[in-house]
């Protein structure tokens, strides 16, 4: 029989999380006194950058499938290679 010895492991807390645990505690301590806006501001950033980075692959997909993007360029060879595969 073979040994199936698989880790499973969640992706934690992250630096995001960390950041903004770090920050409410040392606002309640009232160590910084800083505003709730800023205290929060590692998730509403980090939140900020995933929608950029999102909206900029929507925007790349969507100008390649109306085909204001050259049939010819990389960007448009590299996904056909990708969904051909």
């Amino acid at each position: 029989m073979g040994n199936n010895n698989k880790k499973k492991s969640s992706g934690g807390i992250g630096l995001a999380g960390t950041l903004t645990i770090i920050f409410i505690i040392l606002k309640l301590t009232e160590v910084i006194t800083w505003s709730w806006l800023w205290v929060l501001s590692p998730l509403w950033i980090s939140a900020a950058l995933v929608f950029l980075f999102l909206l900029f692959v929507g925007i790349v997909l969507l100008a390649a499938a109306i085909g204001i993007i050259n049939e010819g360029s990389k960007a448009v060879s590299g996904f056909k290679k990708y969904f051909d595969d």
